[in-house]
């Protein structure tokens, strides 16, 4: 009789187990879906919004040093702090390589990423976008003394040529210069440095940053033709399953579209690089 009596307590009590696990997985599966506990409502609750960049990429994100205090300073910096004040929430630039920026999203280091990154196929199987806010053309990076001999792509098919790693310009190069030696560098400083410094003939680079490379480095010069290369079209990345978020930085996105301001920004911070350039 007592026998009798716990097995049908333990068949019970296994039935009120399965029933609560399928319970909890609902609900789990109900707040992913409906976002009333997500990514968004995490950030808010945190009170701040971690932003991940690369910041050697100006007028995008880079270092200014006035009065001795050195600040990461650009368009998508400014991008990023309309996103925390509309969240409510403060802002947090973290600052690394380029190539580790998805694996810092993807573990959760932080909550998304401003960085000029164009939206490849290949990284949205890691990461999801917004809808782009900014397009620019590549351009090469060449010494004035060179200027001569490279008035087209063919003229660098044999050259060396260095990039920034996990870009979509190393990309194009590695696709459509077999021959040549790529040299795919962390960061764009260290590509233009090895221009400087002869151990590359040309970088390959979006052209607005191009531009302020070459002003910082006398004898350089962007090289006078056309490059065949996919514009680099900018979004921002969010870890995938945040649709939530993804929603609330869109819309953000495209109200300072409407307004103008994505623009203003952009010239403000072009403005801002000249004024410092040499600096």
């Amino acid at each position: 009789m007592k026998k009798g009596f716990m097995r049908m307590v333990l068949g019970t009590m296994s039935l009120l187990a399965l029933a609560a696990c399928g319970n909890t997985s609902g609900t789990a599966n109900s707040a992913a879906t409906d976002g009333s506990s997500g990514a968004l409502q995490e950030i808010k609750d945190s009170g701040k919004l971690v932003v991940g960049t690369c910041a050697d990429y100006p007028p995008y994100e880079w270092h200014l040093v006035q009065d001795g205090e050195d600040k990461i300073i650009g368009f998508d910096i400014d991008i990023a702090q309309t996103i925390a004040d509309e969240l409510g929430v403060e802002l947090e630039v973290i600052d690394m390589d380029f190539d580790g920026l998805i694996p810092a999203l993807s573990t959760g280091k932080v909550d998304m990423i401003i960085a000029g990154m164009n939206p490849t196929e290949e990284r949205k199987q890691s990461v999801d976008f917004t809808d782009i806010y900014y397009t620019q053309k590549d351009a090469l990076v060449i010494k004035s003394e060179d200027a001569k001999n490279i008035r087209s792509e063919n003229d660098l098919k044999k050259s060396s040529l260095a990039t920034q790693k996990a870009t979509i310009q190393e990309e194009y190069l590695l696709g459509n210069f077999p021959d040549a030696e790529i040299k795919s560098v962390p960061k764009w400083n260290t590509a233009i440095l090895y221009l400087v410094t002869g151990k590359a003939d040309a970088v390959l680079m979006v052209e607005t940053v191009a531009r302020r490379y070459v002003e910082e480095n006398e004898g350089l010069e962007i090289a006078d033709f056309d490059v065949a290369s996919t514009p680099n079209e900018s979004a921002i990345a969010v870890a995938k399953d945040s649709e939530d978020f993804l929603d609330a930085v869109n819309d953000i996105l495209d109200d300072m579209e409407d307004s103008g301001k994505i623009e203003e920004l952009i010239r403000t911070n072009i403005e801002v690089m000249d004024e410092n350039s040499g600096e």
